[in-house]
């Protein structure tokens, strides 16, 4: 059943799914660019590396398209807004575990950018499904 949500619970879905395109993409067509644009020295990864990162990426940006936008069932939406969760901790995980993140300020970035509006679209998303739930407003589609 797909879900009926209030229009302002898009807003940060839409917000994510956005930086996972953009970014995913820059990183699949000009992934060492990406990297130097942001003062990260990989080392002089291989291609195979940096394109099967960037595919990577690329595939949960679709991800979030298809179970947010087209889909659009609790189900859906819920599992692509972990998979984007999931990858945020990991990305802030490996970027402190390289030194890529050396203080605070980037741990900061990170929560205010992508942690924080993840589960705050999570929590909304649970909200709003037990609220539709309980008032029999989902609609079969």
């Amino acid at each position: 059943m797909k879900l009926k949500l209030k229009w302002w619970w898009y807003i940060l879905p839409a917000y994510l799914t956005l930086w996972s395109i953009g970014f995913s993409l820059w990183n699949l067509f000009d992934g060492e660019g990406m990297m130097v644009a942001f003062g990260i020295d990989t080392g002089g990864a291989s291609d195979f590396i940096m394109l099967n990162s960037a595919s990577r990426y690329v595939a949960i940006g679709v991800g979030m398209i298809i179970g947010i936008w087209i889909f659009r069932t609790y189900s859906s939406i819920l599992t692509v807004l972990i998979i984007r969760f999931v990858m945020d901790v990991l990305d802030l995980y490996s970027g402190l575990q390289a030194d890529i993140i050396q203080d605070i300020s980037g741990v900061v970035q990170s929560l205010l950018m992508f942690l924080i509006p993840n589960l705050l679209a999570i929590i909304s998303l649970f909200r709003l499904n037990k609220k539709l739930l309980t008032e029999g407003v989902h609609r079969n589609n």
